[in-house]
């Protein structure tokens, strides 16, 4: 009973709380500006799809729990958030560029999170009621 009260509390505080969504937000903007140079080399080709996909699917998450009935707007928003954050990175004056990849990592990663959150998590939450 200890463990279902902890998972529980763990998500009532994400449900309550739309800050952290914020601050995921503002570490993606973060992360996707540091310069491509100090970035340190991939353990295998295209890790970086894998990094933008589990971003978003955190970004997701974060945000569909505060959020449980924006579900289409969470998502055209997280989409539109991932494409723009590489015609950002192709403005910077260092080592960044646009990659069509990249978005498409991050769109996979919102309906990831999104599929998470619906069929994983709202399930158990309705086992638990």
């Amino acid at each position: 009973m200890k463990i279902i009260f902890a998972v529980q509390s763990f998500f009532n505080v994400f449900a309550k709380n739309s800050w952290i969504a914020i601050i995921w937000t503002l570490i993606i903007l973060a992360v996707c500006t540091w310069p491509g140079q100090d970035i340190p080399d991939p353990p295998f080709p295209n890790f970086d799809k894998l990094v933008h996909g589990g971003m978003f699917v955190v970004w997701a998450v974060l945000w569909l729990l505060p959020y449980p009935n924006k579900r289409k707007l969470i998502i055209v928003l997280g989409m539109a958030y991932g494409l723009g954050i590489e015609f950002y990175q192709q403005i910077l004056p260092f080592d960044r560029t646009f990659d069509w990849w990249d978005a498409v990592a991050d769109s996979v990663g919102v309906l990831l999170g999104y599929s998470f959150k619906t069929l994983i998590i709202d399930r158990y939450l309705q086992r638990l009621y």
